[in-house]
């Protein structure tokens, strides 16, 4: 094989070192977009914390009802909150959930919720709580 025979085998089937000038780009301005995206979520979840509650005990009522106490402490905000509850069964799947509004006032509150069920609960529990 002639070395012109050989330098056209070569170049017709060498392969190219690494990434173009474009795509390396391309990559840079992708990472650069979801680091600003991951840095923005983390941002917001901390500018509206949750708030701390703690369950003071629950009763299961009825085959179709849960009681829970709560607690809901450190209110840093003049704003009202939501907090979730939910109740599960035995294989601790979710049988009921309610959304209870958290009033203005003092930085500590106990409040009550009675969750429907869709079948007999064994717990009920807050799930978590949020500023409005």
């Amino acid at each position: 094989m002639t070395s012109e025979v050989q330098d056209e085998v070569v170049a017709r089937y060498a392969r190219s070192s690494g990434l173009s000038r474009r795509s390396r780009i391309a990559l840079a301005v992708a990472g650069v977009l979801v680091l600003t995206g991951v840095v923005s979520y983390i941002g917001l979840k901390q500018a509206s914390p949750t708030l701390n509650a703690t369950v003071l005990g629950y009763q299961v009522t009825s085959d179709h009802a849960v009681d829970v106490r709560f607690q809901v402490d450190d209110r840093q905000s003049d704003r009202a909150a939501t907090c979730t509850v939910r109740a599960r069964d035995y294989g601790g799947n979710e049988v009921g959930r309610l959304d209870v509004p958290v009033p203005l006032g003092h930085r500590t509150q106990v409040l009550s919720a009675t969750i429907r069920t869709s079948s007999r609960a064994i717990s009920g529990e807050v799930l978590d709580c949020q500023l409005n």
